[in-house]
């Protein structure tokens, strides 16, 4: 068995860190995880829930404010001598970055996991190029990095895996809870979308798509758009945009038709609850909730950025530029104007995300590059 430290920065779960979570559930027997993460949050309820060794790591000391670069280089170096660890993984990019700038201080080797597709410096190039391997989410998120001169020979691409979770038998496929919970009508389609509260998912381009639709066709459209995520950045850009977007939801023509209901658990009985599910995001390396819905046979438009369209190809959800309101507005209207023809297609979807995107494909390959690079550093 493998010990394995993985490096998270946040407290909370997103798609990150549910994706790693999820893998560590299907590879109990080959893997024994260390968490280097904050001390408080989901993400440590979550691995204290399942008794999963963590130790206490955070980017920013007891005023909030962030550490020096060397502060944080110094105590990561002490805390893996320490844990005593037959490899690192840094679960994102800044992780990445930053076990990258500790790489040759380590006598054990080290990945990074790319999950955001970015524009940076070289200096982020020539960090994570000091790791032994980085793996990319989608190969849109691999074109990305070695455009930006990441050598070919540390950068792969490793999709995601997805599949049903073992406690869909106990969830009820005919509840209604999201609708009343909120007090929608059980008449009404339901448009969902899940992410976090920020600019890069594109909300108010959905919001502005349905206004529109509502606008054109008020009698015959009786539609909710139903938001499942939290706002993390504390930008003021950010604070701003919820802002706007609770504003939305209490006046104007979009009053009572826009929902923001935080974070949502289980996600799955979500998906099953919603007619459709939006995802108009302005960038997006490979995003799990889109495995999710494919997976769930939930039809899907989104914007064609990223790896979206490595996950559906050309016909499996119906994919619209990025920015476009007239774009998502008509794919909206088609969806719904064409329920039988977008059910059709989002089932024979489910079969190939099954295929492409299976757990135990992501399992065998994470484990094979472990294997690789463990038995590489013995050798040296």
């Amino acid at each position: 068995m493998i010990r394995v430290a993985y490096l998270c920065e946040f407290p909370s779960v997103n798609g990150g860190e549910n994706s790693l979570l999820s893998f560590l559930q299907s590879a109990q027997s080959h893997v024994q995880p260390v968490f280097l993460c904050p001390g408080s949050g989901l993400l440590a309820e979550r691995l204290n829930a399942a008794g999963i060794e963590r130790h206490v790591f955070c980017l920013t000391g007891d005023s909030g404010q962030r550490k020096s670069a060397q502060q944080i280089s110094s105590e990561l170096l002490q805390l893996i001598a320490r844990i005593d660890v037959d490899l690192v993984h840094a679960n994102s990019l800044s992780m990445s970055r930053i076990l990258g700038r500790i790489a040759s201080g380590l006598s054990c080797p080290t990945i990074g996991h790319i999950r955001d597709i970015l524009k940076v410096s070289g200096k982020v190039v020539s960090d994570l190029g000091n790791l032994d391997l980085c793996l990319c989410v989608s190969d849109a998120t691999r074109n990305c990095y070695l455009e930006q001169g990441l050598s070919k020979a540390k950068v792969v691409t490793l999709y995601n895996g997805i599949s049903l979770p073992s406690l869909r038998g106990q969830l009820n496929p005919g509840s209604k809870e999201v609708r009343e919970h909120l007090g929608i009508p059980p008449t009404s389609l339901v448009i969902g979308g899940v992410g976090q509260i920020g600019l890069r998912k594109g909300w108010d381009v959905l919001l502005d798509a349905v206004e529109r639709l509502v606008v054109r066709h008020h009698e015959s459209l009786d539609i909710h758009v139903v938001l499942a995520g939290v706002r993390h950045s504390q930008k003021k850009e950010s604070i701003e945009f919820e802002s706007k977007l609770r504003n939305r939801a209490n006046v104007g023509r979009l009053k009572g038709r826009v929902h923001l209901v935080g974070y949502w658990s289980p996600i799955y009985q979500f998906l099953q609850e919603i007619d459709f599910l939006a995802h108009p995001a302005h960038q997006e390396p490979l995003g799990r909730v889109l495995l999710e819905a494919a997976v769930s046979s939930v039809p899907v438009v989104a914007t064609d950025v990223g790896g979206t369209r490595e996950i559906f190809g050309e016909h499996g959800a119906v994919l619209v530029p990025d920015g476009d309101v007239n774009s998502m507005a008509a794919a909206l209207l088609d969806l719904i104007q064409n329920q039988a023809a977008a059910s059709e297609r989002a089932a024979s979807t489910q079969e190939f995300v099954k295929r492409r995107f299976a757990v135990d494909v992501h399992q065998q390959q994470l484990l094979q590059h472990y294997g690789l690079l463990c038995a590489g550093k013995d050798n040296v």
